[in-house]
């Protein structure tokens, strides 16, 4: 059973449009991320906010990736946007190192897939393209719309499947994650969330069902997602899971592209179901053209392409206008010289117009043809129409006499090139194998580090060997590939020990710095994502320390200063002192709450430069977390 699985998903061919309807989603989850990476570029990339600059042009950068991700999504000039993708996000992610999180490396990860999986070939503009290129008189061109099952799994496996794998050895190493609590400790503690789960969390039983539930789910995905019984209720799982993360923790993008990738487990029927629902059963709009006319001919193809609802039915005039009761009366050699259009109430429209109403017809396309109407804009519509139709009539040809170019059709990827047996399709299938082989043995080199293989075999050659090996080579691996070691939420990595969160407020307008709220959660400002990433566990972390802290703070406080109007500020210091624990406890992430602000210190900010004052209580903690940290 195992060998036919693997051998159907390297040689079964389904639909495209799954594979399509993935690029368009996690393109915008992408753009979603990398917009907000722009909008605070001076805190991320800035050697000192809004005064100096970094080392690299981010704005150049991001402005030509903002363009690279639009082609990406409309599928223009593909091959090129993917490799354009590629190096921005390298460039991009790999230069932000302090506020890097494990989905810069799902992204990379991603974007270095997607250099070699058939993204565009349906839903597209280059499809649109490559049908009008090849399409002639008489000779329809259709795209291929067949690819190989293992283009919607080989990213499942890499971007899924081994970060699961990879993790499970890294939970199995940490109490609170073998004792059911994975879910609930980084829940309960305020400055990790934006929303109150407490309904959930003082479900004991509840939450550790979803604690183990999370550990075990990992562990078999890679197992079992290849067979098609599982992939369903395994798609529907992680989309629950990953929802949860969405709703209760500040990383959306993370969670985002999750369920984007989870999209490629979704069956073929369902988005061809999808796109069947879609397509109207009557067609409410007859559309004349000239057969004989290569340019109406690729006209026709570009209305087929993006009349979605299917609402228009392009008619030749030879052979059916004739049978058309609205156009009794007028004459064949008027009908060729100027397009004709039918609507449902047999009102006729001719030239412009019937552009016009062809746009009206196919619904979302409605406000077009509104603007198209406008006076001035239908004018010169009119006049470009005129001088097209006049000029194609002196081209206009039959299938043997004709002066339009005609291109060969694209090789076949079925037809053997030099060698028998060497096509893209064979070349493709081994390249996928070879691909995945190599992503898994790497991926098994960097579990060889993880704390669980590493209490058996610390000490002996092979544990030396594979930590002198991974030091080298986990660095290009996650630059490049995005593959490393998958360390998420640990107790004694994230949380042990972590008591201070701090709150700011400034005392030029009385207004609290939107990193955490009232209650010390997570407020839905710029403290998401990276940011929230860089400043919870890189700048306050479980390990406070007083230079590290201030340093990190303050592009914080440089953007607040901007985004206010302000040259200088000055600003109270609180701090709540918080617990931490892997054991379950009633009402735990309330009584964090409930504890009070108090006076840590006070601060000011002057052009970039920094003055921080200290309480003492302040100051013998961060004494005492200095000797902690030695």
């Amino acid at each position: 059973m195992i060998k036919e699985t693997f051998g159907r998903i390297f040689n079964l061919k389904v639909d495209a449009l799954g594979l399509a309807v993935f690029r368009m989603i996690y393109t915008l989850i992408l753009f979603a991320e990398t917009l907000q990476l722009y909008n605070y570029r001076n805190i991320i990339y800035d050697d000192l906010p809004f005064i100096r600059l970094g080392e690299i042009n981010v704005i150049f950068i991001f402005t030509f990736w903002f363009i690279t991700l639009a082609f990406l999504f409309l599928g223009l000039f593909t091959r090129t946007a993917l490799i354009l993708n590629y190096v921005f996000a390298v460039i991009i992610f790999s230069s932000a190192t302090n506020f890097e999180y494990h989905v810069f490396y799902a992204y990379v990860g991603m974007n270095f897939l997607m250099l070699f999986m058939p993204v565009s070939r349906v839903l597209s503009l280059d499809s649109l393209i490559r049908k009008i290129k090849y399409t002639n008189i008489g000779r329809p061109y259709i795209v291929d719309r067949k690819i190989l099952e293992i283009n919607y799994l080989a990213p499942v496996f890499v971007a899924i499947a081994l970060v699961y794998f990879d993790s499970v050895f890294y939970k199995l190493s940490s109490r609170m994650w073998t004792d059911g609590l994975g879910m609930w400790m980084p829940s309960s503690l305020p400055m990790m969330i934006w929303i109150d789960t407490s309904f959930i969390l003082n479900n004991e039983f509840f939450v550790r069902f979803l604690g183990y539930l999370v550990v075990v789910f990992e562990t078999v995905f890679i197992f079992l997602f290849w067979f098609r019984r599982f992939r369903v209720p395994f798609l529907l799982l992680g989309m629950f899971l990953h929802l949860g993360i969405l709703i209760a923790y500040p990383i959306p993008w993370f969670a985002l592209c999750a369920v984007g990738v989870y999209l490629l487990m979704v069956p073929q029927g369902f988005w061809t179901g999808i796109s069947a629902s879609f397509k109207s059963k009557t067609q409410t709009y007859k559309f004349y053209y000239d057969a004989e006319c290569p340019l109406c001919n690729k006209v026709i193809v570009v209305i087929r392409h993006f009349d979605v609802f299917k609402k228009v039915n392009c008619l030749t005039v030879q052979g059916n206008a004739e049978n058309d009761i609205a156009l009794n009366g007028i004459s064949e050699n008027t009908l060729l010289i100027d397009i004709h259009a039918v609507d449902n109430k047999n009102r006729i429209y001719k030239g412009y117009a019937a552009y016009v109403q062809l746009l009206k017809h196919m619904i979302y396309t409605f406000p077009l043809a509104l603007l198209l109407s406008l006076p001035g804009i239908s004018h010169v519509g009119k006049r470009i129409y005129r001088y097209i139709a006049g000029h194609r009539l002196t081209e206009r040809c039959t299938s043997e006499n004709c002066l339009m170019p005609e291109y060969s059709l694209p090789v076949n990827e079925t037809d053997d090139f030099l060698v028998e047996g060497w096509n893209r399709l064979s070349i493709s299938k081994n390249f996928w194998k070879t691909l995945l082989i190599v992503f898994t043995i790497f991926q098994l080199l960097l579990i060889g580090i993880s704390p669980t293989v590493q209490k058996y075999i610390k000490g002996t050659v092979v544990s030396d060997g594979l930590v002198s090996l991974n030091a080298r080579i986990v660095p290009p691996l996650r630059k490049f590939t995005g593959i490393g070691p998958h360390p998420v939420f640990m107790y004694n990595i994230h949380f042990e020990g972590y008591n201070h969160i701090f709150k700011f407020v400034c005392t030029n307008n009385n207004k609290r710095v939107p990193i955490l709220d009232n209650n010390g959660m997570v407020t839905k400002s710029y403290a998401n994502g990276a940011l929230w990433v860089n400043y919870t566990f890189r700048v306050s972390s479980h390990t406070l320390v007083k230079e590290v802290y201030e340093q990190g703070i303050i592009p914080y406080l440089s953007h607040f200063e901007n985004e206010n109007g302000l040259s200088s500020s000055e600003y109270i210091i609180y701090v709540k002192e918080i617990e931490t624990t892997d054991h379950w406890q009633k009402d735990f992430l309330h009584n964090q709450m409930k504890k009070p602000w108090q006076p840590a210190g006070k601060c000011k900010l002057d052009k970039g430069r920094s003055e921080f004052e200290w309480n003492d209580k302040m100051k013998a903690v961060f004494e005492a977390e200095k000797k902690d940290y030695r």
